[in-house]
């Protein structure tokens, strides 16, 4: 009897002893990632600069860089890290992929967060919440009135996005399914597709640019997010912290909003 309870007490210390280890190889991983951030001088934040005003290349004195929404955020984490921002622009599909791989810090993209994504990758506080819209020719405004009318149409979305699964599960017959954006208001233009899903404030951009585009407003699809977040790797607990306070405290200062409508006029100049 001696015996049995002396090897179940040695059983439960290795367990115990197992954890704590566990434990502490996490909290060790978590701060090895903000201490070789500060280290390097820089953090990298991962996009597709094709997602206006979130991100989008602009010609400003002459050079071509990526600003927008998302940009300004990162720039204030930077600051709050006391490093440089360093921009990776990539096809929308890789930006989540590159979180894990360790070629980005942040995933800063106009990135919805949902319970799928949530299993692969840490969240953030939302910092904007969204809803998806179609957007049509000015020609075919008012012609749709719900979600179902849309469902013989041909409808573009862009690739690895809510969008496009939206698309998907209302079982559009015919998808045109492009890496950016802007390809895909080609197709629209002329008269390729019938019309586009896209987030509202990427509607707003190209419908304050382009004369010929609307969106339509009588009717929203429904999606299953929380909002759009900046993604981590799944244990960068201690970065997630501090790109928290940094949210925290644009929200409070006001910044979140200002740095939004600033990234849509200038989008549209």
């Amino acid at each position: 009897m001696k015996k049995i309870i002396s090897l179940s007490v040695i059983v439960l210390a290795a367990l115990i002893l197992l954890v704590a280890l566990f434990l502490n190889k996490s909290n060790g991983n978590s701060d090895m990632r903000v201490k070789d951030i500060k280290k390097s001088g820089k953090i990298v934040m991962g996009c597709n600069a094709n997602y206006p005003p979130f991100e989008f290349h602009k010609n400003i004195d002459g050079k071509d860089k990526i600003v927008g929404f998302d940009v300004s955020i990162a720039e204030e984490i930077a600051k709050d890290l006391g490093v440089k921002l360093e921009i990776s622009d990539m096809e929308f599909s890789s930006v989540l992929a590159s979180l894990d791989s360790g070629v980005i810090d942040l995933a800063l993209s106009g990135i919805s967060k949902t319970p799928e994504r949530e299993k692969s990758i840490l969240f953030s506080k939302v910092y904007y919440d969204p809803k998806n819209y179609l957007l049509v020719n000015s020609k075919d405004l008012g012609k749709y009135k719900d979600e179902k009318s849309v469902i013989d149409l041909t409808i573009g979305v862009q690739t690895a996005t809510i969008q496009e699964e939206i698309a998907k599960n209302l079982k559009i017959k015919n998808i045109v399914s492009l890496p950016k954006t802007p390809d895909l208001i080609a197709q629209l233009n002329q008269g390729l597709i019938d019309g586009i899903i896209v987030e509202k404030s990427v509607g707003d951009n190209y419908e304050l640019s382009n004369k010929n585009l609307k969106m339509e407003n009588s009717f929203y699809f429904e999606a299953e997010t929380s909002g759009t977040a900046v993604g981590l790797k799944k244990d960068d607990d201690e970065l997630l912290e501090i790109v928290n306070k940094t949210l925290d405290r644009l929200e409070k200062e006001g910044k979140l909003e200002k740095y939004y409508e600033d990234a849509l006029e200038l989008s549209t100049k």
